[in-house]
């Protein structure tokens, strides 16, 4: 029995434009849902249905909307315990950027069809993935690390050992223009 039943189907859909619009989890964006019921004192059909309106671009009632948008404050800024990391590694900036694409795409798609019981499960995967790749639990952290790692690949400030840079500088057309020497003997426009 691999149905979702009908009394339940709305909550599912709310999870699934919660990991979407926060980032997040399913068992995260499930958390957020409780506790924005409990928050508000509404009942967990309210509280998905309030979420779905968000989904949709509209605004939730007022109790719900401000106990949801607290609950995905605290889910976005939820602090991890301080432990040591295991390495110093990083991982290959290509995978990253693939990863990233890939989540955003299942975003949108999660977004578009929130009924989707196979893109909630990708989208679950690529979460997890990039929290295991990036080193956190917490997936909003997770894509803030991510593309800061793209951005400084993107601008040449990591190191990749063996390998030409990803973003060559742009070539300067020379011309007949008027070049100036610095203090240091090298010319410059």
């Amino acid at each position: 029995m691999s149905e979702t039943p009908p009394r339940h189907a709305t909550a599912e859909r709310a999870v699934t434009v919660l990991m979407a619009v926060v980032p997040c989890g399913a068992d995260a964006a499930r958390r957020i849902l409780a506790d924005t019921a409990r928050a508000a004192g509404a009942g967990l059909r309210e509280t998905a249905g309030a979420v779905l309106v968000l989904g949709d671009g509209g605004k939730p009632p007022a109790p719900l909307g401000r106990a949801l948008a607290d609950a995905m404050d605290e889910a976005r800024s939820a602090t991890e315990p301080v432990t040591r990391p295991y390495t110093w590694l990083l991982p290959d900036p290509q995978t990253i950027g693939d990863l990233l694409k890939r989540h955003r795409a299942l975003r949108r798609r999660a977004l578009a069809a929130p009924d989707d019981r196979a893109v909630r499960d990708e989208l679950d995967d690529a979460t997890y993935t990039l929290c295991v790749l990036m080193g956190t639990r917490n997936a909003h952290t997770a894509l803030r690390s991510a593309e800061l790692l793209i951005g400084a690949e993107w601008l040449g400030t990591t190191t990749r050992s063996g390998a030409e840079p990803r973003h060559p500088a742009p070539s300067r057309p020379r011309g007949t223009g008027t070049r100036h020497q610095g203090a240091t003997g090298r010319d410059f426009p």
